[in-house]
Order: structure tokens, then C-alpha cells, then sequence
């Protein structure tokens, strides 16, 4: 018993509160030369970044602080044409993607036509795409391209993505910008201020991949007056304040899986439950 109160001790003072944490991924292009495609990422450090990279199109340079590009095709969008970048969340960890936005830029006989997908559905269908602020020189066709009203080639800002399909993923996403529509295949395009917005969360215990496997888990770890499980049979609950004092004892059914801790004082706690020797520990958050 001893063991186990130190043991839930440990794991209550390195407790990390359950929930979201916020980042913002930046790519200026204005580092140093040797990381000038390496961007800048605040808020969460629970996932790391890539650099850009080019596939199939040519690599220019990084000069005036853009990440420039030539080749792109003269027709329609070539799924081996490219530039991309990718953000991993940390093991144990889930990534949401909220916006993406861009400053795009053509030469004067550069492609016309940018859309942006990402490996959530391997690269399948264009992601939601506005003008946000709005731009007289950007306008959206179908389905969801960006594309260059006039003739302009100064950079442009406004090309917004909103993903509808990044939520808690628990693997790397990968975003690809395809340009296409060129005037010619010397023209040059290139990507500026590319700003990424999302959130990462630590990953629930028993609610990972093997979820339908487990006889019993937890179903909430952010929690007013109830803990809510689901179990196959009947099982022991218990749950321990940050101090690794048992506060509270309940056994549960496949026909009454809740237990009440409205008694309880907001705060972190950790949660055990066991049926037939099987275990599940949760850290929760008690508003």
C-alpha cells in the first residue's frame, strides 16, 4: 500500500493539468541563412515543427524573406508538386489545427492557383479556404482555391485555411501548398508569413487506440459533480487527491458507472479503477 500512495504521489506531483494548450507556429523566413526555412513556435511545447521543403517544383531561395519557388505547372494541380510543412505533437500528446494563414506571391508570369491540403485524409481534397482580411487582389473558386485576381505580383495577405478535419490527432500532419495554373514554367512563386494556429492536449488514459479493447475507462477527465465511466462488470474506483490521499472509494456497475465527487474541492486528482485485474489510472481536473 505503502508503494502505491508513493507511487500516485509521484505521478500527482508531476500532474499536468488536463486541456488544451495553445501554439502558434511562425514562418517569417527572415532567420538566419542556415535556418531561414525553420520557423518560430510559442505557446505549447508538447510538438515540433519542420522546416519547408520542396518537392518536385525548384527551390529558389529564402532572398526578401520569402521561401520562393519556380516550376509549377502550367495546367492544373499536380499532386507531385509541392511545398510542405509538418507539426508532430509529442508522444503521449494530440494536435488540433484551428487556422493557417499565408502570404502568397507570384512573378509576373507565376502561377495563378494555390490550394492547401494536408495528409488528415492523404492529401485528398482541398481545405477550407477564405479571404480573411479581404483582398481585391484574391479571390476563392471551386473547391476552395485560392486564386489571383489580376496580374499583380507583389506579396499578398488574406489566403486563410480553416481545417475541419485536424482535431486531437495523434500523429504528424503534414500541409502541402500546391501552385498551379502558371504562366509559364519560369515563373516563380513563393510563401510568407505563414502563421499556424492550433492547440495540443495530453491523451486520456484508456481512450487511446485500444479503447475497445479495455474492459473498463474513464470517459471524462475534465469533471464538475460526476466521474463517468464505462465498464463491462463490476469495478473498484478510487480516487486520490495531489497529496496521494485516498478521498474518495466507489464501486461501480455496467448499469450505474458514475460516481458523485461533488463533494470534493476543485482541483487535480487521479483516478484508479480496477475489474478483474485490470487497471486504469486517470488524472483529472475537478472544476
Amino acid at each position: 500500500m505503502k508503494k502505491i500512495f508513493t507511487l500516485l504521489s509521484i505521478v500527482a506531483i508531476s500532474f499536468y493539468v488536463q486541456g488544451q494548450t495553445n501554439f502558434t507556429a511562425t514562418y517569417d523566413f527572415a532567420e538566419s541563412p542556415t535556418n531561414k526555412e525553420l520557423g518560430a513556435l510559442t505557446g505549447s511545447t508538447n510538438l515540433t515543427i519542420s522546416k519547408f521543403s520542396t518537392a518536385g517544383a525548384t527551390y529558389i531561395s529564402t532572398t526578401n524573406d520569402r521561401y520562393a519557388n519556380s516550376g509549377a505547372p502550367t495546367g492544373t494541380l499536380d499532386t507531385n508538386k509541392y511545398v510542405q510543412v509538418t507539426l508532430t505533437p509529442s508522444t503521449g500528446y494530440s494536435l488540433t489545427i484551428n487556422s493557417l494563414t499565408v502570404r502568397v506571391q507570384r512573378s509576373g508570369t507565376g502561377p495563378r492557383d494555390i490550394a492547401v491540403r494536408s495528409s488528415a485524409d492523404n492529401y485528398t481534397a482541398n481545405l477550407p479556404a477564405t479571404i480573411n482580411p479581404a483582398n481585391a487582389a484574391l479571390s476563392i473558386t471551386p473547391t476552395n482555391v485560392i486564386h489571383y485576381v489580376n496580374d499583380i505580383s507583389t506579396g499578398q495577405n488574406g489566403a486563410t485555411i480553416t481545417p475541419t478535419n485536424i482535431t486531437d490527432v495523434d500523429k504528424a500532419v503534414t500541409f502541402r501548398f500546391y501552385f498551379f495554373t502558371s504562366e509559364a514554367a519560369t515563373g516563380t512563386f513563393s510563401v510568407d508569413d505563414v502563421v499556424i494556429n492550433g492547440t495540443t492536449k495530453s491523451i486520456p488514459l484508456g481512450t487511446i487506440d485500444n479503447i475497445k479493447e479495455k474492459n473498463i475507462f474513464l470517459k471524462n477527465t475534465m469533471v464538475d459533480n460526476t466521474l463517468s465511466f464505462q465498464t463491462k462488470g463490476n469495478a473498484s474506483v478510487k480516487v486520490y487527491n495531489a497529496n496521494g490521499q485516498l478521498v474518495k472509494s466507489a464501486t461501480i456497475s455496467a448499469q450505474n458507472a458514475n460516481v458523485n465527487v461533488a463533494n470534493l474541492p476543485k482541483g487535480n486528482y487521479v483516478v484508479t479503477a480496477e475489474l478483474n485485474g485490470e487497471t486504469v489510472s486517470q488524472k483529472i481536473l475537478k472544476k
